[in-house]
């Protein structure tokens, strides 16, 4: 009975492994886009917008700090038909400040600043990504912000701060993410500035479309 009973549990503990690793390999080939919504902080354009951009970006990463300026460049060319939501997706094997500053950023976003804390963070790289010791720039951005330093302190080490940006990685990690920048542009993939910029130049066919009644 009991070997019975072990057989059906080893039988269950297969299927379930068998079906979310088959789930991981048709969400990585499909390139299915983001289903859980960023933060409105996180969040620019209006939700009926014809395209949708997510970005999983390292705030540590040079890449990502170019794209960034691309991004906001597309924002002004494209206005109401383009809503952009950013993830965290840190490189802790290369970055070791990327996940507190992607915390504090976030905490800066309940304050109400968040694309302004991240700019900073993205144009001063190289004074805090490769510190040896805790980088002075997070409260002294929030200092040149007026933020409300304490309270961005402790929400940066609060738990519910935490598990978000883990499940940022956990989601880029099922789509087979691993490199920053990566964008989905209404689900498909594009790495990098150079592949973002190609799917913009079909921007205006995908709003023209959407605008047609």
């Amino acid at each position: 009975m009991i070997d019975q009973k072990n057989a059906r549990l080893a039988a269950l503990a297969f299927t379930l492994i068998f079906v979310s690793t088959v789930a991981v390999l048709m969400a990585r080939q499909l390139n299915l886009g983001p289903e859980r919504p960023a933060p409105g902080f996180r969040t620019f354009g209006p939700a009926d917008a014809p395209v949708h951009v997510y970005e999983y970006t390292d705030l540590a990463c040079p890449a990502c700090r170019q794209a960034t300026l691309r991004i906001d460049e597309m924002r002004k060319v494209f206005g109401a038909g383009l809503r952009v939501s950013f993830k965290h997706y840190p490189l802790l094997n290369i970055h070791p400040w990327s996940l507190q500053a992607a915390a504090y950023s976030d905490c800066a976003g309940e304050q109400g600043k968040f694309k302004e804390y991240t700019d900073l963070l993205f144009a001063s790289q190289e004074k805090w990504a490769g510190a040896k010791d805790q980088p002075k720039e997070f409260e002294t951005f929030a200092r040149q912000l007026k933020l409300d330093w304490e309270k961005l302190r402790v929400c940066s080490e609060a738990p519910e701060t935490l598990k978000r940006l883990r499940l940022d990685i956990a989601e880029a990690d099922m789509k087979g993410v691993n490199a920053t920048p990566t964008f989905f542009v209404n689900g498909k993939r594009a790495v990098g500035a150079g592949q973002l910029i190609d799917q913009a130049m079909k921007f205006d066919n995908v709003m023209r479309k959407a605008a047609k009644p």
